[in-house]
């Protein structure tokens, strides 16, 4: 048999197969929302603790948090059995890092002779945007007697893509609470003070906190990620598919976001540079509503009446 004819013999082989496993083809808009994920450090080294406390403040890292971004998505899906199907999808997404800082102020009454403290607190995320590609696999593990309610595992693969960038050499280095050659430069200044204007802020009769500053990157190019899930899928007892609600966990390969702040203290005319360094994945917990419409075979959402 020569290679031509083997070749015609393997296509209608497989177009035989196509139509007798009865192939179904759908589009799935979808709605994203997800909790990011945040830690001290440049991600390659990664540090268990979310706080450091020094006599003037508390610098936290929020390691996981609901930011309330929306990410819009459409996925494109072959169903190549009855409880197994693939899709291929793009979508927004992004990364978030959030800080907390906890100042502590300590006063003394001239007139009564009492010291007093109070604590000021302010919180802050910064969520640098991506694209989003993934190529997921479902399987129909479950369905109720009535066929309303169906559940199915997803595991999935795909890359987070940017066009920002920036490269860690061996003279850049983000440090933890110290002093070094980090992304923040000496002419680098932020507002003022950790607070909604631009004046220095008094903590102590002889201490001010005179600037604070932030500076984050993203790392350029693509960044695979794996992820797995459990999606449920509501219908009406005709067969009508309503609406699909999935909670999924995104592992991403490599941090995507970089974050240095820098908060300048004056203690007795003494100037203290404290920075602390963040880091973030882009991994999180993503909570997805969707509809599956399905385009072939053609299923009409209003069905004629006779």
């Amino acid at each position: 048999m020569t290679l031509k004819k083997s070749t015609l013999l393997a296509l209608f082989l497989f177009l035989g197969i196509t139509i007798n496993a009865q192939i179904a083809f759908h589009v799935r808009p979808t709605v994203n929302m997800k909790t990011n994920q945040s830690s001290f450090g440049t991600g390659y080294q990664m540090n268990t603790y979310n706080s450091v406390t020094n006599e003037h403040f508390t610098f936290v890292n929020r390691p996981m948090f609901l930011d309330g971004h929306i990410d819009l998505g459409i996925n494109v899906g072959i169903q190549i059995k009855e409880k197994h199907f693939i899709e291929i999808g793009i979508s927004s997404d992004h990364s978030s890092i959030g800080r907390s800082v906890l100042i502590h102020s300590n006063f003394n009454d001239f007139e009564t002779g009492e010291n007093y403290t109070s604590n000021r607190y302010s919180r802050k995320t910064v969520s640098p945007f991506y694209g989003r590609l993934s190529a997921n696999y479902h399987n129909n593990f479950w369905n109720n007697k009535k066929g309303t309610i169906g559940f199915r595992s997803i595991a999935g693969i795909g890359f987070l893509f940017t066009g920002n960038s920036i490269l860690l050499s061996g003279n850049y280095k983000l440090l933890i609470n110290g002093n070094g050659n980090g992304m923040l430069g000496d002419d680098d200044y932020g507002i003022g003070t950790i607070g909604d204007n631009n004046e220095i802020q008094q903590i102590a009769p002889d201490v001010f906190i005179t600037d604070q500053v932030s500076k984050t990157e993203t790392y350029g190019g693509v960044t695979g990620y794996v992820k797995f899930g459990l999606g449920i899928d509501f219908s009406t007892k005709k067969d009508f598919h309503l609406f699909s609600f999935d909670i999924s966990y995104l592992l991403s390969a490599r941090p995507v976001q970089f974050q240095e702040t820098r908060i300048t203290v004056i203690d007795n005319g003494v100037e203290t540079n404290y920075r602390y360094n963040q880091s973030s994945r882009g991994s999180g917990l993503y909570f997805t509503l969707s509809r599956r419409f399905q385009f072939y075979p053609w299923k009409p959402i209003f069905k004629d009446k006779i």
